[in-house]
């Protein structure tokens, strides 16, 4: 005979029953009636997936990879896990969700009217998985942001934020996979371990008097600002035509010139470098090439200016 202990209040101690952890535990299987072995296989299986993305995360730690590398390992491995865990505890409970497919047909119904943004997501990163557009690593474009790919879930996708002339700001940027469905991406790392890199470039003021000149000077200090892996880039390229068959840019260095401002010329220079590289060649590019057009300019300034010499009067 169980004897429950009143306090001057009148409730019972639960402190002083011995049995209430049972009395609860009770409780809790009789709200899931015939699901109990079902609700301990979800319990176990979540606490896997959670043991197995840790596990792989020390493992990846140990290895000899490169940061990107590692990181791109990480997040694929993740994915891939959860997205196991969860078709497998929804095969557990197969049963269970048949028994109220209908109730679910209403309820999937109004989610779509009503969280038509979180299927996108889900759309986009279904999209992401299949078509592959880009990476962890990579450098891309979506709209008004850009930055490099640092994770990827079923939701959103995370960058590095690129600020002002390309520099990383030390700030994360994110987007909604649904995006990637609405709008047109660039992804500035597609040909892989050399990219084809493009940027503009002012004239000191005189310099376009001699386009052949402004022209020898940048592609001379493109040459030497590329000369570490300018063979290599071109063998590259070229290869990746060959392979995708599609025509590529050769790798070497290119210039043209923007004249949609004919008082403002500016000059544009075409490089091959990898993609961690691209601002260190153009700012040591736009350095050189300013260098010595100045040079020149300033060589020429004195004599223009100075004129002819006027004749000296004969006595």
């Amino acid at each position: 005979m169980l004897c429950v202990v009143r306090h001057p209040g009148g409730a019972p101690s639960r402190a002083s029953n011995p049995l209430h952890p049972m009395i609860e535990l009770e409780k809790l299987l009789a709200v899931l009636p015939g699901n109990w072995e079902r609700f301990i296989a979800t319990v176990i299986l979540l606490l896997a997936g959670v043991a197995l993305s840790q596990l792989w995360a020390r493992y990846l730690a140990r290895e000899e990879l490169s940061t990107e590398k590692r990181r791109q390992r990480l997040v694929w491995a993740r994915n891939v896990i959860w997205a196991f865990t969860f078709f497998t505890v929804v095969s557990v409970w197969a049963s269970t969700i048949a028994g109220f497919a209908l109730s679910l047909a209403a309820v999937a119904g109004a989610m779509l009217i009503v969280s038509k943004e979180l299927l996108m997501c889900v759309l986009g990163y279904a999209y992401l998985t299949l078509v592959r557009p880009f990476r962890i690593g990579d450098m891309i474009e979506l709209g008004a942001v850009s930055g490099r790919v640092i994770d990827v879930d079923m939701f959103a996708t995370t960058l590095a934020e690129f600020g002002h002339a390309g520099q990383l700001t030390g700030k994360t940027t994110g987007f909604p996979n649904g995006l990637l469905l609405t709008q047109p991406l660039k992804n500035n790392s597609a040909t892989g371990e050399y990219i084809i890199h493009l940027f503009r470039m002012p004239l000191p003021a005189g310099a376009e008097r001699d386009l052949e000149r402004a022209e020898r000077a940048a592609t001379a200090a493109a040459d030497h600002a590329t000369e570490a892996w300018r063979g290599k880039a071109e063998v590259h390229f070229r290869k990746l035509s060959d392979d995708s068959f599609i025509s590529l840019p050769s790798g070497r260095t290119k210039i043209l010139w923007d004249f949609s401002d004919p008082k403002h010329l500016l000059i544009v220079v075409r490089v091959a470098c990898p993609p961690m590289e691209r601002l260190n060649v153009e700012q040591a590019v736009f350095r050189e090439t300013w260098k010595r057009l100045s040079a020149v300019v300033e060589a020429e300034s004195p004599a223009e200016t100075a004129g002819p010499a006027e004749p000296v009067p004969s006595t």
